[in-house]
Order: structure tokens, then C-alpha cells, then sequence
């Protein structure tokens, strides 16, 4: 009867160690892009400057969806939109496809459920001149049943 509770409770640990080692993963995964798009020189022209960043993993655009995985910097720039959505077209690569979206369009672009925090929004008092630049990255999760991370 001991083998059989000691099993059990080895067998309960693995899980335990499966379940936290793959939201650390996750959680990796997520700064990794962030990290990324901090390492993607600015701009040189119009005093560019990264005023925040911030990364997430969650099913972030779609409750029901994914599990999605999310970077993104706050640049302030004097540049004009299709300026910076140009400089940052050239600097996407193949593991990193990097958008932008005006502080003043985020809202129409992600959506009433996406997290303000997610869209900077507490720049919101000041957006002429920010933009955001983002990049999203989609993994398989094994077990969605297990994975309560919904930000909506």
C-alpha cells in the first residue's frame, strides 16, 4: 500500500512540474520576443526612443483561440507613421514579424477586450507622437483545458 501512495505522489509531482514548467516556458517565450524587438536598433532620425515595453503570453485576442505570445515596445518618435511602418517593414525577419499601430489607432486595432496595459494606454493622455511596435508569436498548447490565462 506505501508503493502505491508514494507513486501517486510522485506521479501528482511530475504533473505539478509538467504544469509550472510550461507556463515558464510560455513566460520565456513571450520576454524572448520582447527582447527581440528591444534589440532592433531605433530610429536614428526624429530623437526616437523606446519609452516602455512589455510582453504577455495568454489567449489575448480570442478567449476561445490560441495560446498567443506577445512583445511589444512604446516608441516615441517625431517621425510620421508610414515613416516608422517602413523603417520597421525592412527590420521584420522570418521569426519576427514586427507591425506598428499609432498609440492613437491601438484601441480600433486590438479591440475593447484587448488589455489596456497591452496597448500602453496609460500614454493615452499624450499619444501624438507614439507608436506602438509589436510582434505576436502562436504556440500549441497541449492541454487547453489547463490554461485558465484570458486577460478579457
Amino acid at each position: 500500500m506505501k508503493v502505491v501512495k508514494v507513486f501517486l505522489v510522485l506521479v501528482v509531482l511530475a504533473l505539478l512540474g509538467a504544469l509550472a514548467t510550461g507556463f515558464i516556458v510560455d513566460e520565456l517565450t513571450s520576454a524572448d520576443i520582447e527582447s527581440k524587438l528591444k534589440a532592433v536598433d531605433v530610429p536614428t532620425s526624429g530623437g526616437s526612443s523606446i519609452s516602455a515595453s512589455i510582453s504577455r503570453t495568454g489567449k489575448l485576442s480570442d478567449p476561445n483561440g490560441p495560446l498567443e505570445f506577445y512583445g511589444a515596445i512604446l516608441l516615441q518618435t517625431k517621425m510620421d507613421y508610414p515613416s516608422v511602418v517602413s523603417y520597421y517593414k525592412t527590420k521584420s525577419t522570418d521569426d519576427l514579424d514586427i507591425k506598428v499601430v499609432s498609440q492613437e489607432q491601438a484601441k480600433a486595432t486590438f479591440g475593447d477586450d484587448f488589455p489596456e496595459d497591452l496597448r500602453f494606454s496609460h500614454h493615452d493622455v499624450s499619444p501624438k507622437g507614439y507608436y506602438i511596435v509589436y510582434a505576436f508569436g502562436k504556440g500549441r498548447d497541449p492541454f487547453p483545458m489547463l490554461d485558465f490565462r484570458s486577460y478579457t
